[in-house]
């Protein structure tokens, strides 16, 4: 566009100067080629040659127009498709979040035994395999969504804390599920002890008493969604000062 913008504006020079030359030497112009002549001379250095080169000039700014505004769709495009990434994950996130949160509380209220003293409770096997299916699937996603945030880079690399974060979270489910796994296949009776599950007994535990779900599982989770979160306003509106509260549907307990 520049190259061919000086080669446009050299030939509008050349030709309103010939073009002044011809009307300063009107005269003389007219007695050497005559009058018809130095017309269609004037006539071809105003119209033809200077009137092409701002033709030309013109379709070239609007290729150049065309161009940048075709950059700026796919700009737009790629913007999109990160956030609508970024918010699918957000969405999965909260939902499977919620879900081991409501796990835990039904495990709490129909798979464990009644008794006084909390160490002596047991655990219905049958509940506890149905209820552990939330906790497996949201541990395979936050699994797939750690691994998958490393590949995508550009998408959250502005972040470091997230995958972290997630990555920790996910390692507290994985231990849920590994007992999980080692228990199942012994499990020959209806009951088994809470004591012989810690994993379990600190998941099904008091929150405030929790030594690895508190702040492995739901800070970790929270601090992943909290990063979604401003990854996704920033985006969204990056001259605008913001401030985020915090992630939907987070209550710890």
């Amino acid at each position: 566009m520049r190259g061919l913008s000086i080669v446009i504006s050299a030939v509008v020079v050349v030709s309103l100067s010939l073009a002044a030359v011809l009307a300063v030497w009107h005269e003389v112009m007219t007695r050497v080629v005559g009058i018809e002549a130095y017309k269609n001379l004037l006539q071809f250095c105003l119209v033809v040659v200077l009137g092409g080169a701002v033709s030309l000039l013109y379709q070239a700014y609007n290729r150049q127009v065309d161009r940048q505004a075709e950059v700026k769709r796919q700009d737009e495009h790629r913007a999109d498709a990160v956030q609508e990434t970024r918010q699918r994950y957000l969405s999965e996130l909260i939902g499977h979040y919620n879900r081991v949160k409501r796990a835990r509380r039904l495990l709490r209220a129909k798979a464990l035994t009644h008794d006084p003293d909390r160490a002596n409770r047991r655990v219905r096997v049958a509940r506890y395999d149905e209820l552990l299916q939330s906790v497996l699937d949201a541990q395979l996603t936050f699994e797939t969504m750690s691994r998958t945030m490393r590949v995508e880079g550009s998408l959250f690399a502005t972040d470091h804390d997230l995958i972290a974060a997630l990555i920790r979270a996910e390692s507290y489910l994985r231990a849920l599920v590994t007992e999980y796994e080692n228990v199942m296949p012994q499990a020959d009776r209806a009951e088994v002890e809470l004591r012989m599950l810690p994993e379990l007994a600190d998941f099904v535990g008091p929150y405030e008493e929790s030594k690895r779900f508190r702040t492995e599982f739901v800070h970790s989770t929270q601090a992943a969604l909290a990063a979604l979160e401003h990854l996704i306003v920033d985006a969204a509106q990056p001259d605008t000062l913001r401030s985020v509260d915090g992630p939907p549907s987070t209550s710890p307990k």
